[in-house]
C-alpha cells in the first residue's frame, strides 16, 4: 500500500515539474522574441518586425519608435514581453 501512495506522490511531483518547466520555457521564448523583434525594428523598421513576428508565431501588441529608440511589446500564449533597442543612427 505504501508503494502505491509513493507512486502517486512521485507522479504528482513529475507533473508539477513538467508544468513549471513549460511555463519557464514559454516565458523565455516570449522575451527572446521581444528582444529579436526590437532589434529587427531598430534595423529594418516595422515591416521587418512584422515579418519576424510572423516567423516566430508571436503577436506584436505595441511598437513605439521615437528618434532611434524602439520599444516593442509582444504576446504569445498569455505571456507578454517587452523589449527596447536603439538603432544607433
Amino acid at each position: 500500500m505504501l508503494s502505491v501512495v509513493w507512486l502517486g506522490f512521485t507522479a504528482c511531483g513529475v507533473m508539477a515539474i513538467t508544468h513549471a518547466t513549460s511555463v519557464v520555457q514559454q516565458r523565455g521564448f516570449a522575451q527572446e522574441s521581444a528582444d529579436s523583434i526590437a532589434l529587427a525594428t531598430a534595423i529594418g523598421g516595422t515591416p521587418a518586425a512584422q515579418q519576424l513576428a510572423a516567423l516566430l508565431g508571436v503577436s506584436i501588441t505595441e511598437i513605439d519608435i521615437d528618434a532611434g529608440n524602439v520599444m516593442v511589446k509582444v504576446s504569445i500564449n498569455d505571456f507578454i514581453a517587452t523589449s527596447e533597442a536603439t538603432s544607433g543612427r
